[in-house]
């Protein structure tokens, strides 16, 4: 594993919004597998990914992915 503590945190996100892993990949245009290694901590999203989620989640980058 990556990082189980940042896929929780993505995890906990999505679900507290009431999304499903697969509402969140269309809207993000990529797959709900992707979300899913994100959330497993078995793959870290690439920069422009990242960014997604800071914008859709009003968070800091920073706070989402280091932090």
């Amino acid at each position: 594993m990556i990082n189980a503590r940042m896929g929780n945190k993505l995890k906990r996100m999505r679900t507290n919004k009431g999304l499903s892993r697969n509402d969140l990949a269309n809207i993000f245009g990529i797959t709900s597998g992707a979300i899913g290694m994100y959330e497993q901590g078995r793959r870290v999203p690439n920069d422009d990914i990242k960014k997604k989620y800071s914008m859709f989640f009003d968070e800091t980058v920073d706070n989402i992915f280091f932090n």
